[in-house]
């Protein structure tokens, strides 16, 4: 009955967004152009929302609908939407041109910035995406120790292309998806996050590893912190064989404090990938690192490795928004403690509910990272396999639905905070999964 209630309550009130929905799934194929952002919604007889518009912590969809908003643009809008600094910014830029495809000054200026803030980071390339900085990163790596293998970690999420989209979900059986070679052909070894035995995988490929790749923190694989103690380790080998240690920051970058993570933990890699945050908002991505890796894309070079960045490469509102939305963030360490405490107490409270009152949900994360998980049963163990391996995606899709018709919308469960979220909205996001995580759990889903 519960099912049934929230899926009529939900279409009832957005007959614009089904409308919409349904010459979407014409035009487009799976009426997206990111194959999360249908929220899962169509495995349960829904629809997306259909966003309009968006302001600090909030969007609104066509039907009229404000939702307070945890998803955040992909984790990229940390000081909630719409920031008025930047668009100042870039209604300026709009009126001398919006794209040049030339150099800029403000590509250099960026990169001076990172550069600064980072030790690990002496040279910049900027690429269009993540997906294509990891791409480049990995490319460089086999350049420059001219080995072929890669190391990358299962459930980490290192974009859409070919090299990594390896093990980051359920059920592991190698490649993600069709079209791609195998991993034994692609020279891909993946491991478990936090493990002792990768030290024996590494010493036993070390002879043909270019490369191990790895996020801070397991973003869109599920929200898993990766044990310091483990990345110090990475470290050690890899300086030890001479193999070229990647830190995805895209999504941990400039999230928890002002600079990459890695300053934090006082582990540098030898390459690091960002994005998201370092754009403002705008296309980014960025490869950065040591100078004689990086620099092996110089176009100069009679042996260059070939890095590109497209059309779009240091686009000039990416570029604006990104130096502004940095100075603005040197400037915001408490901000940055606040949102960090609250994601730190919610993780803390919500999972002693779930144990409490037994129910098969945990929230993975860090600091203002949140992935509120639905799982198929009470766990023994919550390692990220067996977390993954046990996920209830039909259950995820409902708490999606149910967070929606009490006007909070995000992403793998909950997503991220923002400088713009409210204690009130914060409250309200609490009460909600507190009011509706006992039901879903509860809920029969056999009749989808």
């Amino acid at each position: 009955m519960f099912v049934q209630d929230e899926l009529s309550k939900y279409i009832k009130s957005h007959p614009k967004s089904q409308k919409r929905w349904e010459n979407a799934v014409k035009a487009l194929a799976g009426g997206v152009s990111h194959n999360i952002r249908n929220l899962g919604l169509p495995t349960i007889g829904a629809f997306p929302p259909f966003i309009c518009s968006a302001k600090n912590a909030t969007v609104t969809d066509i039907d009229g609908i404000t939702y307070d908003d945890y998803w955040g643009a992909h984790y990229a809008m940390i000081t909630g939407y719409s920031n008025p600094a930047i668009q100042s910014l870039v209604t300026e830029q709009l009126e001398r041109g919006w794209h040049l495809g030339t150099v800029l000054e403000d590509q250099v200026l960026l990169a001076e910035m990172l550069i600064h803030d980072n030790p690990g980071i002496e040279k910049v390339r900027y690429t269009t995406s993540g997906t294509e900085a990891t791409m480049y990163a990995t490319r460089l790596a086999r350049a420059y120790t001219r080995k072929k293998k890669v190391i990358k970690a299962k459930c980490g999420w290192h974009g859409y292309g070919d090299p990594l989209l390896y093990d980051v979900s359920f059920p592991f059986k190698g490649k993600q998806t069709r079209g791609i070679f195998n991993e034994e052909k692609a020279k891909i070894i993946t491991v478990d996050i936090n493990n002792p035995d990768v030290e024996l995988v590494i010493n036993q490929h070390s002879k043909e590893l270019a490369a191990i790749i790895v996020e801070p923190v397991l973003g869109g694989g599920g929200g898993f912190p990766v044990n310091p103690e483990f990345l110090k380790m990475l470290r050690e080998e890899t300086e030890r064989h001479d193999i070229v240690l990647i830190f995805d920051e895209v999504i941990t970058g400039y999230r928890f404090t002002y600079g990459l993570f890695q300053n934090e933990l006082n582990v540098i890699p030898d390459i690091s990938t960002m994005g998201k945050i370092i754009g403002g908002g705008f296309p980014c991505g960025a490869i950065g690192g040591r100078l004689d890796i990086i620099e092996q894309a110089n176009p100069t070079l009679p042996d260059r490795v070939w890095v590109g960045g497209g059309t779009f490469s240091a686009y000039p509102l990416s570029m604006i928004a990104g130096r502004k939305l940095l100075s603005i963030l040197k400037s915001s360490q408490s901000d940055y403690e606040r949102i960090n405490k609250i994601g730190t107490s919610l993780i803390q409270d919500l999972n002693r509910f779930f144990e409490t009152e037994n129910l098969p949900f945990i929230i993975t994360g860090h600091k203002s990272l949140l992935n509120l998980h639905s799982l198929t049963r009470i766990l023994d163990v919550y390692d990220p396999t067996t977390i993954v391996n046990n996920s209830d995606k039909k259950k995820e899709t409902l708490t999606q639905l149910a967070m929606l018709n009490r006007q909070i919308t995000g992403m793998h469960g909950i997503g991220a905070l923002s400088f713009a979220h409210t204690d009130d909205q914060i409250k309200h996001l609490k009460q909600t999964i507190e009011e509706i995580t006992p039901l879903i759990s509860k809920a029969d889903m056999s009749s989808f």
